[in-house]
């Protein structure tokens, strides 16, 4: 980081970065999500025969010119044809042939009356209403053509294109196969599944790194984390380059003593920049090894997932033959936001069109969880005020309620995704007091709910309470009860309807008051969940 470079420099760097790929040849099922490789066109016409597209009867429309519930056309049924069966049937003048939605039409049948318009008796039908020429029928290639194009090569194969591909008789197609190999760094690093260890944290980077690149398309390869030991390092860095087109790295790529990787790849390859002039990531680097892109992420795992899709899953997409569009919704800023002067990718909650920064910093991964995407503070602002208006680009949910303080949340019935933004009852109630919050729930109200205490009481403060008689801190009541199901605490106590949900007999104690304020509109929807509970 000799010298740090711009943000949109560094994107035109990339921009001209090439990474190979192999062609594969997949069946249809397996190929959800990946890039043709060659266009596909249809062998058949779709549909591949004239068709009926009711159940009903075919009939010569002029014969039934008229028709209605008081003059009904009187018809002799000349026939019968299923689905899936091949007649050739005509329909003579004053005839009809009973037919099943999806069979063969008549050779000379030009409409089909549906079932419901009809009456069968003695062996005649009785039409009630006239079809048009050509009503109910579906023509042979008038949806596809043999010879059309059904999917176009650099097209990324979705539902819908294999329900096309799938109806033209396609078994298997030829995609784009580009490795991309992933590897953590860090002495500190376990992989998921192993036993948690002092001064250890599990790999996150990796999992959220191979989710995001199988989303764009291309094969993911978990190569495996590399200690920080310069052989390990170089022997992991070399069987990516064997297995892989290009390699994403995560850790090890800022200038302290530990960092080694940087420094591999500048002896190994050519290091073409290290540094942008950015937050989160500004110790993000690009390099080639062996003619493979090496694209060096940061280690925490909010940063490594904003840098990534902000600068490297538009190289990828590009190099597989499309464009990525990320979906980017407008906002207004809920809270005011501070900055440091520079350009920052923020990560942000997005609650309906309001706006809210992640504070917990980019090393927690709760920040990646929770966050709905980020938006781009520019190098100067400092300030960005309550309602400034921002785009989003998502890679998250967007939620449709923001609460705060107690949990009693989750005892209403919401309609659609809702956030808890803060624990704390009081900081709740003044966030909703600043119109940041839609409900606030806390202790101290007009609702009386039953609370009891669950497990074995033991030594003062062995037992907890959540927001009743806290002797421990819990986030909610299912964190609670979690702690005495991992035997954390001896004996909790809780409110008598989450005693209910989790299947908890509590010794009844005593009530508790609980409230809640909340915009008028959710005023009777939540008033209407804890009347219920009211003693």
């Amino acid at each position: 980081m000799r010298r740090l470079i711009e943000a949109e420099q560094a994107k035109k760097i990339l921009s001209r970065v090439k990474i190979g790929f192999d062609v594969l040849t997949l069946p249809l099922h397996l190929s959800a999500g990946r890039v043709i490789a060659e266009s596909v066109y249809s062998p058949i016409n779709i549909p591949p025969f004239r068709r009926a597209t009711r159940d009903g009867f075919a009939v010569l429309s002029d014969d039934v010119v008229g028709a209605d519930e008081r003059n009904p056309v009187i018809l002799e049924i000349s026939g019968k044809i299923e689905a899936g069966e091949f007649r050739s049937l005509r329909v003579d003048s004053g005839k009809a042939v009973e037919i099943a939605t999806g069979a063969v039409m008549p050779e000379n049948a030009d409409a089909v009356v549906m079932v419901e318009n009809t009456e069968i008796r003695d062996g005649v039908v009785y039409v009630r209403k006239s079809p048009s020429p050509g009503e109910n029928v579906m023509n042979e290639g008038s949806d596809v053509m043999a010879g059309e194009v059904l999917a176009r090569e650099g097209e990324v194969i979705d539902t819908l294109k294999i329900g096309l591909l799938a109806g033209a008789g396609i078994g298997e197609v030829r995609v784009r196969d580009m490795r991309i190999g992933i590897v953590s760094t860090g002495n500190e690093i376990l992989m998921p599944g192993q036993k948690i260890e002092p001064g250890k944290i599990y790999d996150v980077n990796s999992f959220t790194l191979f989710s995001e690149i199988r989303k764009l398309g291309a094969t993911p390869v978990m190569i495996g984390v590399a200690r920080d030991d310069e052989s390990e390092m170089v022997e992991v860095l070399d069987r990516a380059l064997n297995e892989c087109h290009a390699i994403v790295t995560s850790g090890s790529t800022s200038a302290g003593k530990g960092d080694l990787l940087y420094r591999i790849v500048e002896r190994e390859g050519e290091m073409i920049f290290h540094g942008v002039r950015v937050k989160p990531g500004k110790p993000f680097f690009f390099g080639v090894v062996d003619e493979k892109p090496v694209f060096g992420l940061p280690g925490f795992p909010t940063s490594c997932l904003t840098i990534f899709m902000e600068f490297v899953a538009d190289v990828i997409a590009g190099n597989l033959g499309y464009r990525l569009n990320r979906k980017t919704v407008p906002g207004k800023v809920a809270k005011r936001i501070f900055s440091e002067g520079r350009k920052e990718l923020m990560p942000v909650i997005l609650v309906r069109n309001r706006i809210f920064p992640v504070e917990k910093g980019s090393g927690a991964i709760t920040s990646l969880s929770e966050s709905s995407g980020y938006i781009e503070i520019e190098e100067g602002e400092e300030i960005i005020d309550r309602g400034a208006v921002r785009e989003v680009k998502l890679f998250g949910k967007v939620y449709d309620l923001a609460v705060g303080g107690l949990d009693i949340h989750e005892l209403v019935e919401w309609e659609g995704e809702v956030k808890r933004l803060t624990t704390d009852p009081e900081l709740a109630r003044l966030e909703f007091m600043r119109g940041n919050l839609d409900a606030a729930f806390f202790l101290g109200g007009d609702c009386s709910i039953t609370y009891g205490f669950y497990g074995r009481e033991g030594r003062k403060g062995a037992v907890s309470g959540y927001g009743i008689e806290a002797d421990v801190y819990a986030k909610s009541h299912q964190h609670l009860v979690s702690m005495l199901r991992l035997g954390m605490v001896d004996g909790i106590y809780l409110l008598e309807p989450f005693a209910e949900r989790f299947g908890l007999e509590i010794k009844i104690l005593g009530s508790a008051e609980v409230g809640f304020e909340a915009v008028e509109w959710l005023e009777d929807k939540i008033e209407s969940h804890l009347k219920r509970f009211r003693k």
